[in-house]
């Protein structure tokens, strides 16, 4: 039981010195941190040739070229369109 309450002691003592160096290094810094590391995480966005919607890249459908779809529908929609194209030139 002693070992356990040791154990629990340099745990929260880990913890808060953990904390108290998180809030440091974001004071320390331009007053950005979070909105600095999430940046950094950021995932690129794509627009629907369709609708316009902007989505994440990997929620995403892709298509011909570097053209990214919000749905099936817009998908096979853009595929109509190009292969109509084609038939009328």
């Amino acid at each position: 039981m002693k070992y356990l309450l040791w154990a629990l002691l340099i745990y929260l003592a880990w913890r808060w010195y953990s904390a108290a160096q998180s809030r440091k290094q974001g004071q320390a810094g331009d007053g950005h941190g979070e909105a600095a590391a999430s940046a950094t995480n950021a995932e690129r966005m794509v627009e629907c040739p369709e609708c316009g919607l902007h989505l994440p890249l990997s929620e995403a459908l892709p298509g011909p070229g570097e053209r990214f779809f919000c749905s099936e529908a817009h998908q096979e929609k853009h595929a109509e369109k190009l292969r109509d194209n084609h038939r009328s030139s």
